[in-house]
């Protein structure tokens, strides 16, 4: 899954994705089907264009299908600049209970902490919508309000519930790489002596998945998290050992140029990158003993269409 920021030319993605959402989910936002179907797709491509305060983010399916969006909005009246909004959270009903949400908004908490002077989240939700609540409540959104009636359509209403997220003063924010999007790890490569040895025994004694098989390495898939073994028949030498070449950390691909810059700012040695590589941006790094980390942002899947 790809979460990335939707520009003008999704415009057409974008719309049949939000009348779906309309359709099937009309309660859970103020805009109606027929106001949003009477808008040309040049007013839509318009809207969904970026800018500094206001974004849309979505997640693509590794064939590029939008099953998500989320967006983001920043105040601008001088005392309120300090707050952004959440809107429009929506994922398709059969990617639901996958992580699609999680993702979105882990991805529009890390685009708002690159914008200069935003302090808080505010978002809405449907009182009667119990599974969204518990995510936004596990992401640190506390309840502030809530609103009796407000939405109401054909004699039906709906309460809100108004949640909070303070991005610099909530119990257990995040530190770190963690505020920027990292979501874990991505994979892991290692080096070994014999290809066919080694493959036998992570597939026949682990029982993990062949994905790829090249001439010196092989792409293995284990849960959600993807091995490399290459084959690496000189080693030992003075500066390489058989073993964990590198650790990559997956992350957020609208947090991974600002997470680079940290790195620079901090002095963290860059081996390679960064550069787009492998279906994702990725960037090679040294942790103080010496010991190989990378960020990238793509998945396996997106790495095995990148070789197709």
């Amino acid at each position: 899954m790809n979460v990335r920021v939707l520009e003008a030319e999704d415009a057409a993605a974008y719309r049949r994705l939000r009348l779906e959402a309309l359709l099937h989910s009309p309660e859970a936002f103020q805009t109606t089907y027929e106001d949003f179907a009477a808008r040309s797709l040049e007013q839509i491509a318009a809207q969904l264009a970026p800018s500094p305060s206001h974004v849309t983010l979505g997640a693509h399916t590794p064939t590029g299908h939008l099953v998500g969006t989320v967006t983001l909005v920043q105040e601008q009246g001088r005392k309120v600049q300090h707050i952004a909004n959440v809107f429009g959270m929506f994922v398709a009903a059969p990617w639901r209970r996958r992580g699609v949400g999680r993702m979105l908004l882990e991805a529009v908490i890390a685009h708002s902490q690159q914008w200069p002077g935003v302090e808080q989240l505010r978002l809405s939700v449907v009182r009667s919508n119990d599974g969204a609540l518990r995510l936004y409540e596990s992401l640190g959104f506390q309840k502030f309000g809530i609103e009796p009636n407000a939405l109401k359509l054909d004699g039906d209403a709906w309460d809100e519930v108004h949640m909070v997220l303070s991005l610099t003063h909530r119990e257990g924010a995040p530190r770190g790489f963690d505020a920027y999007g990292a979501r874990g790890f991505n994979h892991v490569t290692i080096n070994v002596a014999d290809l066919a040895v080694s493959l036998s025994f992570y597939v026949d004694t682990l029982g993990m998945a062949l994905v790829h098989r090249g001439r010196r390495d092989v792409y293995l898939e284990w849960g959600d998290a993807w091995i490399c073994l290459q084959e690496r028949p000189e080693l030992p030498s003075p500066n390489a050992q058989l073993g964990v070449d590198h650790v990559a950390l997956h992350v957020s691909p609208t947090a991974f140029h600002r997470m680079v810059e940290i790195l620079r700012t901090r002095n963290v040695p860059l081996v390679r990158g960064p550069l787009e590589r492998g279906g994702g941006w990725t960037v090679n790094f040294l942790d103080p003993d010496g010991t190989q980390l990378e960020l990238h942002t793509g998945t396996l899947a997106e790495r095995m269409k990148n070789w197709r």
